[in-house]
This record gives C-alpha cells, structure tokens and sequence, in this order.
C-alpha cells in the first residue's frame, strides 16, 4: 500500500475519532443538562420540556449518556465495540433530525442549525465506521 493512501487513512481515522469525541462531549453535556437541572431552568433554556413529561425528559438523558459513551467505546475494543458505536450513531442521527424538524416547526432557528449539525456529524461518523464491505469505495 502507498505512503499516500495510508496517510489519508490515517487522517480519515483522526477525523472522525474527533467527530466522535465532539458528539460524546455536546451529548454528555446535554445529558447531565436533563438529568442534573430543574425543569423549569430546562423550560427557560429550552421549550420542549415544559412540554411533557418530567419522567420522558429524564430518560431522552439517559439514552443521550448512554449514546454519548457507546460513541467513544471502540477505545475499549474495535472489533467488539464497533457494532455499538454504528447503533449510536444511527440513534443520534435519528434523535438530531427528530429536533431539527421541532426546532425548525417551531421557528427557532439556531437550535434547528445546532442539530442540522449534530445530524451532519453523526451521519459523518455512522457512513465513515461502517465496515469496508459496505462502502462503495472499499476503503478500510
């Protein structure tokens, strides 16, 4: 293999390795933000909280802490972690479209872009880890 083709791996690799640790930050953030505040310092930051259930704010916490680790956890182990971390992924992607669409219903504007972003980010990392034979490039 030429020096150049493992050079761009290798900056590929580090690329989203950052994007990964700057989803797990903003998403553990925001999950010690749910599970740590009071509601109505939620509902002043936020609108949708004061919206629903105390308990359903609590768990959509839980599961950002919870995709926030599994994120970062290939460190522990590549081959065992990597199904973890593309579930992940696909569930951040899913819950940062979900509350562009609310943010955007609800006409504010710079949440809707944060989470544009955050989708863009975790659509970067789930298309980037998925396994060689699943791309179109065969790239590893």
């Amino acid at each position: 293999m030429p020096a150049s083709v493992r050079l761009s791996r290798f900056y590929r690799h580090l690329f989203l390795w950052v994007l990964q640790g700057w989803l797990a930050m903003f998403y553990i953030g925001a999950a010690l933000a749910k599970l740590s505040q009071p509601l109505d310092t939620l509902s002043y930051l936020l609108v949708w909280p004061a919206r629903v259930d105390p308990v359903l704010v609590q768990a959509i916490g839980w599961g950002e802490l919870a995709m926030a680790i599994a994120v970062l956890s290939p460190l522990a182990s590549w081959r065992t972690f990597r199904p973890l971390l593309l579930a992940a992924a696909a569930a951040l992607l899913a819950e940062a479209v979900v509350m562009t669409v609310f943010h955007a219903l609800e006409m504010q504007w710079s949440l809707a872009v944060a989470n544009l972003l955050l989708a863009a980010m975790a659509l970067t990392v789930l298309t980037g880890r998925r396994p060689a034979a699943e791309r179109t490039d065969h790239r590893a």
